[in-house]
């Protein structure tokens, strides 16, 4: 066999000097990559952006019952605010000014209707002539009821006499004084007399009827027509227009003597005991309306709460017009009109994660945000929800605390991070 080169190999012991020697080339290596990347890293860092923390509007995180609502605008307008009108045409005397305070059934104006008194006037004749030939038709009823009863009274006379005549004749033939025949005669007598006098009493009846009915043909003639004669003397008293409600005197309708139609409107008197609350509120909150939702009214400083009592069932100019019942006290001062600012409660969430709002919702359309942690601004991605006046939800991306930078990101909006100087 060959001889392997075993018997020539020789063991050498470590060397203590040629280790660390090793060491410090290792050390020597380490600082010269330190050194050389230490310019790379400084050039980086100096690279991004800083931007001042008084430049920055920010928001802490909070925790908190978020309330969905909406801020809006609108007007005062009275809860009841008649107009009155016309009730004849004819010629408008206004008797109060715009701005003056009125009692209810206070005397506001009247109307000069010459077609009304003429026609009170003829009719008033027919009455008085309706009533004439009503006494009249009264006499001429004693009249024939007289001549009736004296018919009847001569009836009864022939009766009498011929009741006394067969009497007679019955005794006179009893006694063989008269014939038979002059008997009968006389009991044809008294019959003619009974039939007779049958008769007129049946006349007399029957006329008595026929009066009463002409009698009341008559009068109904005049109670019809004292019907027609009071109706035209109320329309006359309606000719003072008077005051529907206690208030004030809103704006005059038509001209002082001015010559009005029938039912024109006249003036506006303005219920100063309750207003309500005219709001517009955009046509994509339209959904979410509904009756009873509670309102917040800002008006010269101070809020006043109130509900909704009606919507509008149609949109005007993308907008919704919404009447909120104003539960103010009677000593507010009140004013038809005047511009007031509501914000109107959609939903209230417990206990949400929630920023303030600010211009940064539009910069990435609500989808990331700028979280300030150790002095950096880094862009993170989030998740809102539902917003309020004040305030947004955030669903995710951000933890309770953090603070958010709130205000535009235009300065920035192309940078992911970036530092912030104190």
């Amino acid at each position: 066999m060959i001889k392997g080169t075993q018997s020539q190999d020789e063991v050498i012991a470590p060397s203590t000097r040629s280790s660390k020697l090793k060491f410090v080339v290792s050390a020597v290596f380490m600082t010269l990559i330190t050194v050389v990347s230490i310019p790379a890293i400084s050039q980086w860092y100096s690279g991004i952006k800083t931007v001042s923390y008084a430049q920055l509007v920010t928001a802490k995180v909070i925790k908190k019952d978020l309330v969905r609502d909406v801020s809006v605008s609108g007007r005062l307008v009275a809860a009841n605010a008649p107009q009155v009108y016309s009730p004849e045409p004819g010629q408008a005397t206004l008797l109060v000014k715009p701005g003056d305070k009125v009692e209810q059934d206070a005397l506001l104006a009247t109307i000069h209707s010459p077609e009304l008194d003429a026609q009170i006037d003829q009719q008033s004749s027919l009455l008085a002539q309706l009533q004439l030939e009503s006494n009249r038709g009264l006499l001429a009823d004693d009249e024939a009821q007289l001549e009736l009863e004296r018919s009847l009274d001569e009836a009864t006379v022939r009766l009498n006499a011929a009741q006394r005549e067969q009497r007679r004749s019955k005794e006179s033939y009893d006694k063989q004084v008269i014939s038979e025949l002059d008997f009968a005669r006389s009991k044809d007598t008294l019959l003619e007399a009974q039939l007779m006098h049958k008769h007129a009493q049946k006349r007399v009846t029957m006329a008595k009827k026929r009066l009463d009915f002409e009698a009341q043909t008559r009068a109904l003639s005049v109670q019809r027509q004292t019907q027609i004669l009071d109706e035209l003397k109320r329309r006359q008293r309606a000719l003072e227009v008077r005051a529907p409600v206690a208030g004030v005197v809103g704006s005059w309708l038509v001209q002082q003597k001015e010559q009005v139609a029938d039912a024109q409107a006249l003036m506006t008197i303005v219920d100063l005991s309750e207003y309500e609350a005219e709001l517009q509120v955009p046509e994509f909150y339209a959904d979410d309306l509904g009756i009873g939702l509670n309102v917040e009214i800002s008006l010269g400083g101070q809020s006043y709460q109130g509900a909704v009592s009606s919507v509008s069932p149609e949109i005007q100019q993308n907008q919704v017009a919404v009447r909120v019942k104003i539960d103010a006290n009677s000593d507010l001062k009140l004013r038809q009109n005047q511009r007031v600012n509501g914000r109107i409660e959609f939903e209230k969430k417990a206990q949400v994660l929630q920023v303030k709002r600010g211009p940064f919702l539009s910069s990435f359309g609500g989808k990331q945000a700028f979280v300030i942690q150790d002095k950096m601004a880094q862009l993170r991605d989030i998740k809102i929800g539902v917003s309020s006046v004040d305030y947004v939800e955030l669903i995710s991306g951000v933890q309770e605390g953090e603070e958010i930078i709130i205000s535009d990101y235009d300065a920035f909006n192309q940078s992911q991070i970036f530092k912030i100087s104190k």
